[in-house]
């Protein structure tokens, strides 16, 4: 136990900033015998990487676990600043204690810390005595917890458990069981030594005291006090397993601490994809340019104004729709715009208003807002959804009058986050890293394909932000922590310090494992993984090639079909699919048949909102209502596949049955066009084809599991709903479970299983399948090296302890609190 002596006090000290401070309190330690002079360095570590401002003005700066050998005996000392020093953000610390401790001394110390830190009076007279015998003798006071015995005749029910981490239970550990203890209803407490703490209370849990050896009873009233108990049980039990800090330099991913603690200037969301960014921020509205204005000049030269500014819009979309990096997706998608901007009724309507005396740009965005609305109000939901084409190609007009630059982000020079409602995928594809380092959605998904397209670049992404967003500016240097879900907005220059820290770190991690990218993902026991990528493009083909794929897990074909104004021809998916599988160069490629419908909408089919919805024509089951389609698709691949090894994929199967009748017509596509005979798999994303698995896996040739769709199904929740996103959480023991199933039945038959969903492309995510006995796990390109290296640091035994410790928890919050592997 950490005590403070009248010899360990130091008053009136002032320092110009925290640095100084801790030169000094590390001084102080060394100066004692307690440390060697090294110590300092760690201090000052602990600073970039934890938060050790605990509230009213007091610091507890320490070292790293990893240095305790620079301890020479335990210590605490003190140093008091009564004009303050700059500790996080605005707050100034007054009481600085600094700690040299081998493991969990300081907890004690910490308990007692809290009747200064909970009493603001008290607080602010310590900052200022003259008296160090008045600071000593508040550490040693009671810290206002309530006095209990275990015998008191309590009537709910209670658990008792064993702490035993020697990190001692901390401020993180005690702010996760408190905001576990938010979601529960009654009282609930936790008794340690007879001192009971409500647990809703990170500050109070602290304040008492809980070191390893602690037995602590957890107490609960409610008519769901066995249920909370038991939830609590289990959260305790990950909290003793929490592993202990490493060195800097071991490879610790992307986790990424403020240093600066949780900030008020936070905004909270759901990870879409992984990952650090920093960067002035920049609002993608499509609606900015609607409000501007432009002044009027004669008839005559606003209605040649507006004319030259739609003839240059149409010059700019189709030299875009040209251009080498596009590709067909791409290019349908200008064209579609060249023929919105130039159309004949839009622009004569355009040109009668400013005859009846509007300048050119408010005529256009009138005539453009009533299309809008009037497309917007119909009833088939995606028909209205052409209304994003035109506000976009109508923008480009507008912007071209304003005498704005056509591309919002041609002049920046240094990448920017983007800040946006939502983010249509054709919008998505056309983002580059080097012009946007992160993005922030109010609405959104982490399984919508603009997250999809986002992790394959590599982009770091939050969705679903809300409007907490809105008042984010323009500009301003914001700090994007994806990985953590959340932005900073007028970070402190420490957190930009350490951010900017981790980013090195990340890109030094992310050279290193490039260097082994075509090394195989072997564990340290000798078992093997397939790693593979997701694809939509040519282009991607070659990319994973480039980043160590061992082939290609899964084609998504619909991007072909998409924002277009017909369905793609025979020839043409013939010569995409054979331009994918030549690229491989005679790697394996898995390509799934046709899936659109739910968020990938579209119109030419002639379908209603409801035969598109998630639980409605998708998958297989729009082949089997329009063999028309599905035919001439399969007559693509089958034609493709005589260039090289292609795998057929079918998705939305939910029982043997519908897996038979499409393989009976893609046997007759096959013989009519003379093609090779190919594996037909399976895509596991139906709850009732995983209690179906051990028959389908009779009859097909592997299984691909879906984990986007899988969850959605599973848990009862539209994926693409922005209040809804966080319940889509692949990583539900629910979700597990299932995979485990399906793996199980696969096995049984000698067939093999991949995941192609978005859990293979998260690092704790890839670890549990492949513990779950997974063969293939299928990724964007940019994550492969990471997810390569990860596996061959990991034994198949941890691997497995892993996944049968994850599908034994509550929930996907439990889960994600368990340690990875590596």
């Amino acid at each position: 136990m950490l005590n403070l002596t009248l010899s360990d006090v130091r008053l009136g000290g002032s320092f110009a900033d925290r640095e100084e401070a801790i030169r000094a309190i590390a001084a102080l330690l060394a100066d004692s015998g307690a440390v060697e002079s090294a110590y300092v360095d760690s201090m000052l570590g602990r600073e970039r990487t934890a938060n050790t401002y605990l509230g009213n003005g007091v610091a507890i700066p320490h070292g790293q676990p990893q240095h305790a050998n620079l301890i020479r005996e335990t210590r605490v000392v003190l140093i008091q600043v009564p004009d303050g020093v700059a500790w996080k953000g605005d707050a100034r610390a007054h009481l600085i204690f600094g700690i040299a401790a081998r493991s969990d001394e300081h907890i004690g110390l910490l308990a007692r810390l809290t009747s200064i830190t909970a009493d603001e009076d008290l607080a602010k007279r310590l900052a200022i005595t003259d008296d160090p015998t008045e600071i000593v003798a508040a550490l040693q006071a009671e810290d206002g917890v309530d006095a209990v015995d275990s015998d008191d005749g309590y009537e709910g029910e209670r658990v008792f458990v064993q702490f035993t981490n020697p990190r001692g239970f901390h401020l993180r550990p005690a702010s996760q069981l408190a905001d576990a203890t938010e979601q529960m209803d009654g009282k609930i407490t936790l008794v340690v030594n007879g001192r009971e703490a409500d647990a809703r209370s990170a500050l109070k849990i602290v304040s008492l005291g809980i070191t390893a050896g602690s037995r602590v009873e957890i107490r609960a009233d409610s008519p769901y006090a066995s249920d909370h108990l038991h939830r609590l049980s289990a959260l305790m039990a990950l909290i003793n397993d929490e592993p202990q800090e490493v060195a800097e330099d071991s490879n610790s991913g992307i986790d990424w601490t403020p240093a600066s603690g949780d900030s008020e200037n936070s905004i909270s969301g759901t990870m879409a994809a992984p990952g650090i960014a920093v960067g002035p921020a920049f609002r993608w509205d499509h609606n900015r340019v609607a409000s501007s204005e432009r002044k009027r000049g004669d008839e005559a030269s606003e209605c040649a104004a507006l004319e030259v500014a739609i003839e240059e819009a149409v010059s700019t979309l189709r030299e875009l729709a040209d251009s080498d990096g596009m590709n067909k997706v791409q290019r349908n998608l200008f064209n579609a715009h060249v023929a919105l901007v130039d159309d004949v009724e839009i622009k004569q309507d355009a040109l009668r208003q400013v005859k009846a005396g509007v300048d050119a740009l408010t005529a256009w965005n009138a005539v453009i807002s009533d299309k809008v609305a009037r497309l917007e109000a119909l009833s088939d939901q995606h028909l209205a959804q052409r209304a994003i084409d035109l506000k976009d190609a109508g923008n480009r007009v507008s912007r071209i009058l304003l005498g704005e630059v056509q591309d919002p982000l041609a002049t920046f020079t240094a990448p920017v986050v983007l800040v946006a409602h939502d983010l249509e995928p054709s919008e998505a594809a056309q983002l580059s890293s080097d012009k946007v380092c992160g993005i922030c959605l109010r609405a959104g998904s982490p399984n919508a394909h603009s997250a999809i397209v986002a992790r394959s670049l590599g982009i770091p992404m939050v969705v679903a932000m809300g409007e907490a967003l809105a008042p984010v500016v323009e500009g301003e240097t914001v700090l994007l922590d994806a990985s953590g879900a959340r932005l900073f907005v007028q970070p402190s220059d420490e957190d930009l310090e350490s951010a900017c820290k981790a980013l090195k770190s990340m890109n030094a991690q992310r050279e290193r494992a490039w260097s082994q990218r075509y090394s195989p993902a072997l564990t340290t026991d000798g078992h093997r993984f397939e790693v593979v990528a997701n694809i939509a493009k040519v282009e991607e083909a070659t990319s994973a090639l480039k980043a160590g794929a061992e082939g290609v897990g899964l084609v998504r074909t619909e991007f072909l079909f998409l924002d277009r104004e017909h369905a793609p021809s025979e020839e043409e998916q013939f010569e995409c699919y054979k331009a994918m599988v030549q690229a491989l160069e005679g790697l394996p490629m898995v390509l799934r048949t046709i899936d659109i419908g739910g968020d990938k909408p579209v119109d030419y089919l002639g379908l209603s909102e409801h035969d598109l919805s998630f639980l409605g024509l998708r998958g297989i089951r729009l082949g089997l209502a329009r063999p028309d389609i599905i035919r001439t698709q399969l007559r693509a691949v089958y034609r493709a596949a005589a260039f090289g090894p292609i795998k057929l994929l079918f998705p939305m199967i939910a029982t043997p049955n519908d897996f038979r009748r499409i393989r009976q017509i893609a046997e007759s596509v096959r013989q009519e066009v003379d093609g090779p005979q190919l594996d037909l798999g399976v895509m596991i994303e139906v709850p009732a084809a995983v209690v179906m698995a051990p028959e389908i896996a009779k009859v097909a040739d592997f299984f691909s599991v879906g984990t986007n769709d899988l969850t959605q199904y599973a848990l009862a929740v539209d994926r693409t709903h922005p209040l809804l996103a966080k319940r889509a959480d692949s990583l539900h023991p629910v979700v597990l479970r299932l995979i485990s199933t399906a793996t199980k039945a696969a096995h049984a038959e000698g067939k093999w299983v991949g995941v192609c969903g978005g859990l293979a492309a998260d690092p704790l995510g890839a670890q549990i399948l492949a513990g779950l006995g997974v063969d293939e796990l299928s990724m964007p390109p940019a994550l492969i090296p990471a997810v390569k290296e990860k596996i061959r640091k990991a034994s198949l035994t941890d691997l497995q302890a892993l996944a049968t410790r994850a599908m034994a928890q509550d929930d996907a919050v439990a889960v994600r609190l368990i340690p990875p592997v590596v």
